[in-house]
């Protein structure tokens, strides 16, 4: 073995050591949230499901009954229902100031009746009611707030290191590409690990590559977003704090959102509604076009003037810099909705590749370990034999 390979080996030794069991972790718990939508009606279809009675009441109702259920938090936003089977869930925070932590209210859209509520994000409770969070809360703060943040997101540099290095180990040398894409037939022991190790990484790490990026995206945005920026444009949030003087009555969460679908055309549906104070002082709308970011659909964003509902700034994927389309699509990929049901499965598939890689590197390991101490003990027989 060439003492560069050596070196590659050690690099790459040492990164699984460092964080594999992060990284096992956090695949094992993207792979369960690859589903959560249907994981948790599954378990909860009382909570999240409904059947349709009529017309779906406006969207205010359903707002003040849910504040009746959290009367002492703040009101952040809603995410509405997608289809008429669905419920809308409703999110609250400490305060305004204060959005370290989330619960979530489920009510149903044809009674305006509460049909369950719920801590988000951080909790751990391993009930039927919310593993979906708990699971989330695992899989993006480890159970340990910020710090588990950050160590998720090194994690994922783990991750893009270890990848690298592995392609620079298994790039075949005087050997054809075939042989490094395919198994040994018949192989044992610790050939087959060193084949399934091999094989199953080389598959899959490219897309390996783009859920970690994706991952050290969504953890460190305020360092990735400026690198970006070399290269392209990627747009701000509005400064619309204080907000300009308006006449004209105040809006409700009904008006807010009739004037936001009027604006932004082609078929966008409201995934979001933030109320004044979650997301800066004015209301503001996320929409998703059909088209845009693959089967997950582009973005849109409206702020509207909480007294008259004029429009304070908007932001249209299809209007967007390449930086824009860029950042658009880094949650779609991560989760896999970027390519629909196909996207979804690949990256279930691939949180279990961080648990395939420890087993496999782990039992290469030992495997050599365990030869090479049979190697000694034969060598201090014989030497022990011929004195």
């Amino acid at each position: 073995m060439s003492g560069a390979r050596r070196l590659w080996l050690q690099i790459h030794r040492w990164l699984g050591l460092s964080g594999g069991l992060v990284l096992v972790v956090v695949g094992l718990s993207g792979s369960f949230l690859a589903f959560y939508p249907e994981i948790d009606g599954a378990l909860n279809p009382d909570w999240v499901r409904t059947q349709p009675r009529g017309s779906p009441l406006p969207m205010q109702l359903v707002l003040d009954s849910a504040r009746q259920a959290m009367p002492q938090r703040f009101l952040h936003s809603v995410f509405p229902a997608a289809d008429a089977h669905e419920v809308h869930h409703v999110w609250f925070t400490p305060s305004a100031e204060d959005q370290s932590a989330m619960w979530q209210v489920l009510v149903d859209p044809y009674t305006a009746k509460v049909l369950g509520s719920r801590a988000a994000v951080p909790t751990m409770e391993f009930t039927r009611r919310n593993i979906v969070n708990t699971i989330y809360t695992l899989h993006f703060q480890l159970f340990a707030g910020d710090i588990g943040a950050t160590v998720v997101g090194f994690a994922g540099l783990v991750l893009l290191a270890s990848g690298l290095s592995g392609v620079v180990l298994w790039w075949p040398r005087g050997r054809s590409f075939r042989a490094g894409l395919t198994m040994k037939a018949g192989s044992r022991g610790i050939r087959l690990n060193y084949d399934l190790h091999r094989v199953a990484g080389i598959y899959s790490v490219a897309a390996l590559v783009v859920v970690a990026f994706t991952g050290v995206y969504l953890t460190f945005p305020g360092y990735v977003v400026p690198l970006v920026r070399v290269a392209t444009t990627v747009a701000s949030s509005p400064k619309l704090d204080p907000l300009p003087p308006a006449e004209g009555a105040a809006i409700d969460a009904d008006g807010a959102l009739s004037r936001a679908t009027t604006l932004v055309v082609g078929g966008a549906r409201v995934t979001c509604l933030w109320l004044p104070g979650a997301s800066g002082p004015a209301w503001r709308v996320t929409l998703r076009s059909p088209q845009g970011v693959g089967w997950a659909g582009g973005p849109a964003n409206v702020w509207l003037h909480p007294l008259g509902g004029a429009v304070l700034a908007s932001r249209v994927h299809s209007q967007g810099s390449a930086g824009d389309t860029f950042i658009a699509w880094q949650l779609p990929l991560h989760g896999g909705t970027a390519f629909g049901l196909v996207g979804r499965v690949l990256v279930c598939l691939l949180g279990f590749v961080p648990l395939l890689m420890a087993i496999t590197g782990a039992a290469i390991r030992w495997r050599k370990r365990r030869g090479r101490r049979a190697h000694s003990t034969v060598r201090l027989r014989a030497n022990h034999g011929s004195l």
